[in-house]
């Protein structure tokens, strides 16, 4: 017995992979601009109004919020590029080598929104401030709140691997969490 294989013809497999290719393209495009030419583009965000005195009450936490965890700054905010590989990426917050199972600590008090596993972050929580201000606590071995639970400045919110990664956002913009912790 002899079994056929029935192949497709050389423009129509052509066709498929070019219609392929030109969906992949024109998704990208929606991701990466804003310009309806190259796709239809992302919706853009409608500028938020500033209350009257929130700088002045964001401003009063700068440099004076306590650490979220004991250990030394491992990776810095910003640029790094890497020793070895020169490959250069960006760190939204800064890293912090802790003892495994060592606590970690809110920087100031707040509501979670968000304590679950997270790809690319691992187990993470993030604590809603107020006034568009967020701290982001993430590469955790236990998380020990609940969403939607309120959470107390120094307040145990999970325990630590080896090394914590911990973002500051204001009005939705990373920040240098350093400009706003108590300078060791």
């Amino acid at each position: 017995m002899r079994i056929r294989v029935r192949r497709e013809p050389a423009t129509r497999r052509l066709l498929a992979l070019t219609a392929t290719a030109m969906f992949i393209v024109a998704g990208c495009g929606a991701f990466y601009t804003g310009n309806p030419r190259y796709a239809r583009g992302r919706p853009q965000p409608r500028p938020v109004a500033v209350k009257p005195g929130l700088k002045t009450v964001v401003d009063k936490r700068r440099g004076v919020l306590p650490w979220p965890a004991q250990g030394q700054v491992v990776t810095r905010f910003g640029t790094v590029v890497d020793p070895k590989y020169g490959t250069v990426t960006k760190n939204t917050g800064i890293d912090i080598s802790t003892r495994n199972g060592g606590p970690v600590v809110a920087v100031d008090s707040g509501t979670v929104s968000f304590a679950d596993i997270f790809m690319g972050y691992g187990r993470m929580v993030i604590l809603d401030h107020g006034n568009r201000v967020h701290s982001i606590y993430s590469r955790l071995s236990e998380v020990k709140v609940k969403v939607g639970g309120k959470v107390a400045k120094g307040g145990v919110i999970a325990m630590s691997e080896d090394t914590l990664h911990f973002e500051f956002r204001v009005g939705g913009k990373s920040v240098d969490p350093l400009e706003w912790l108590v300078p060791r």
